[in-house]
């Protein structure tokens, strides 16, 4: 018999990258759900408008998710404002693409800064919290990227791959303790992370409120890899199993191996503008302002 799904009334989570399109999304289907939402993203004033939006008692905060002692700071925080912290769902992520060797050092360490390592840090720190209280979920947002290569976003893979195996890891060294950790697999989703990209043949976008619902999903009956759409799971599923010679070979028949290559240069202009600037010393008022907008648009 399938077990009843957990109620999320009344319990605190925090979603990062709060003002995007996955987050915003997110943050108001958990505020319809019932649950105390704190939401964080770099730019102050889509931070208050996007409380705003989620109404229902919702908190937020400017932070730098890279920035870890800030990102601590802030659950301890929501802890005190809202309650023990039940729910952490990392959105925040950047993608900027092109042609690896193209692709400046800076813009590199920055994509893993913000998609894997803030990841990683958040991660151990939420679960140090929700262990010693023998209950908690953490929901990594990752990509189907983390399952399946390809051409035009090697960074961007990598970190995603890495949450995939970072989440993986540390799902073993969780268990019996309470706490579950969920890692999100979406294929394209319309929000202007996607700007300029062709379809992926065989997989439908999805719209940030089909991603809010599947995490809802899996937050009320626990599970590792949450695929969106289905198919994504399929592909993920049966590419793993084969050969890379016959991998490849479907990647280059699906046109996935050109996905992050073939796209809209004037589409993804202000997007890859924005998220590829490097803010100047933190020190400086207006490297702050330079980092609050590039930051948490998935």
């Amino acid at each position: 018999m399938a077990k009843q799904p957990r109620s999320l009334t009344g319990k605190t989570a925090i979603v990062t990258g709060g003002t995007g399109g996955v987050g915003n999304a997110l943050a108001k289907a958990l505020a319809r759900e019932g649950v105390k939402v704190a939401l964080c993203d770099l730019d102050e004033a889509k931070v208050e408008a996007a409380v705003a939006d989620v109404g229902r008692g919702a908190i937020g905060r400017a932070i730098d998710v890279t920035d870890a002692a800030a990102y601590s700071a802030f659950m301890d925080e929501v802890e005190s404002e809202l309650g023990p912290l039940d729910i952490l769902v990392n959105v925040a992520a950047i993608m900027p693409i092109g042609r690896f060797e193209e692709e400046k050092d800076s813009t590199s360490t920055r994509i893993v800064d913000i998609n894997l390592t803030a990841v990683i840090l958040s991660t151990k720190d939420a679960a140090r919290r929700m262990k010693a209280r023998g209950s908690g979920h953490i929901v990594n947002v990752a990509s189907g990227a983390g399952w399946l290569a390809g051409g035009g976003g090697a960074t961007y893979v990598a970190s995603k791959f890495g949450v995939v195996g970072y989440s993986e890891s540390v799902s073993m060294e969780l268990r019996g303790t309470g706490v579950d950790i969920s890692v999100v697999a979406p294929a394209v989703i319309k929000t202007e992370m996607s700007a300029g990209l062709k379809e992926v043949r065989g997989l439908k976008p999805s719209s940030p409120e089909d991603v809010a619902q599947a995490i809802i999903g899996g937050l009320k009956q626990p599970t590792f890899a949450i695929f969106i759409p289905k198919a994504m799971a399929v592909m993920a599923m049966t590419f793993s199993a084969i050969p890379y010679r016959i991998r490849h070979a479907l990647a280059r028949l699906a046109k996935s191996d050109k996905l992050l290559l073939d796209f809209d240069p004037a589409a993804r202009a202000e997007y890859e503008t924005r998220v590829t600037a490097v803010p100047e010393a933190k020190a400086e008022p207006e490297a702050d302002t330079a980092e609050r907008e590039a930051v948490g648009a998935s």
